[in-house]
């Protein structure tokens, strides 16, 4: 069963028109570009070739058929996938992907709308969506830092207003999953000094923010916890991040410097999703310490020993820039809205918010 859809509004929109500037430039009536936008009434060839000229787009960009079911890659090693039918819908390099919600927002329980529900998974990397909403406006993005949030609701306060997702993940992960074409932009962080991530098709790089690193621990610091050298102590008790996430790439040099063995350290074992189970392990005495980012510190409470700066870094493809979700996206980072309130949100250093650096490839893509 199939529907018809215009994207006649959205096309408006990022045009920067509004219905009257549109139906002054056709030569047709304001209620008349209102009624085609909500689905009221179609037009003719004649008005829609005028439309589509007024938008500098083609015809069958403006309206297309879709089907309430489509099959979209579904990534099978998504430890969120088994069970999960709730799902968001994207289009990465013309391919319908779909990623579950639960866990999306860097919580358990995702709080968007579904835009798809999963009817079967074949078992090897794709699934039967029953659509329940547009596709082609969603962004996907993945990180740790909880800047991604807010930039994502900022986003969708545009005119444009595409939606934008975001899954809490760690350096390694956010990096492969653009490499393999899961998610449309990837926020890594790292030091100044650290070798930057290597992708095997061209990127630019979009500076989100800058903001410490450091222990996080409980107020007042009652156990002194200063450095890794104090992880070995027998009163005190770590809590990890997983393997593969810049938090944890930092506390395993650290304690390598310091000459101190993982062994030794108790609760090194003991991992947290992200930055803000790290500091509610400490709030609720689980462990004395662990490292994380200064907001979770701040937000729960905690106090904060800094152990060096980091710059968190949005990578997108090259040849992706241009698709009109992108475009917001970035517009939004860019904004000085976005950085007043990024810098009222918590400890951020915006001054470079939204600096552009493009980066070659290292291999040709051959992925189709």
């Amino acid at each position: 069963m199939t529907a018809l859809r215009n994207h006649v509004g959205r096309l408006r929109a990022l045009a920067g028109l509004t219905q009257r500037q549109l139906a002054e430039r056709t030569g047709v009536s304001r209620q008349a570009i209102g009624a085609i936008e909500g689905g009221a009434t179609s037009c003719g060839v004649g008005v829609a070739l005028r439309i589509a000229t007024a938008l500098g787009c083609r015809v069958e960009e403006l309206f297309e058929f879709e089907s309430e079911t489509l099959h979209a890659d579904l990534p099978v090693d998504d430890p969120n996938a088994p069970g999960a039918r709730r799902v968001a819908l994207g289009v990465i390099r013309g391919r319908p992907i779909a990623r579950t919600l639960r866990g999306a927002q860097g919580r358990f329980w995702g709080t968007h709308a579904a835009q798809g529900l999963v009817l079967r998974s074949d078992g090897s990397g794709g699934a039967e969506i029953q659509r329940l909403r547009a596709t082609e406006d969603s962004v996907f993005l993945v990180g740790c830092d909880p800047a991604l949030g807010l930039l994502a609701a900022h986003a969708a306060r545009s005119k444009a207003a595409p939606e934008v997702f975001w899954w809490h993940v760690g350096n390694d992960q956010a990096q492969r999953e653009l490499v393999e074409h899961r998610t449309h932009a990837a926020a890594v962080h790292r030091t100044a000094g650290a070798e930057e991530p290597s992708f095997p098709f061209p990127v630019v790089r979009v500076r989100v923010a800058s903001w410490q690193l450091g222990w996080i621990v409980a107020s007042g610091n009652p156990k002194g916890i200063a450095s890794p050298a104090d992880l070995a102590r027998a009163d005190v008790t770590l809590v990890n991040r997983e393997a593969g996430s810049g938090s944890r790439g930092l506390l395993d040099r650290l304690l390598g410097e310091a000459g101190v063995p993982a062994t030794q350290v108790r609760g090194y074992g003991h991992e947290a999703a992200g930055h803000a189970e790290v500091a509610e392990a400490v709030r609720l005495g689980v462990a004395d310490a662990g490292l994380g980012l200064a907001l979770a510190a701040h937000v729960a409470g905690l106090d904060f020993v800094p152990v060096e700066v980091h710059a968190c870094d949005l990578y997108l493809p090259r040849d992706e820039l241009e698709q009109p979700p992108i475009r917001v996206l970035l517009d939004a980072l860019a904004a000085g809205r976005f950085r007043r309130d990024l810098e009222a949100f918590g400890p951020y250093d915006t001054s470079e918010s939204g600096d552009r650096i493009e980066r070659p490839g290292r291999l040709r893509d051959r992925r189709p």
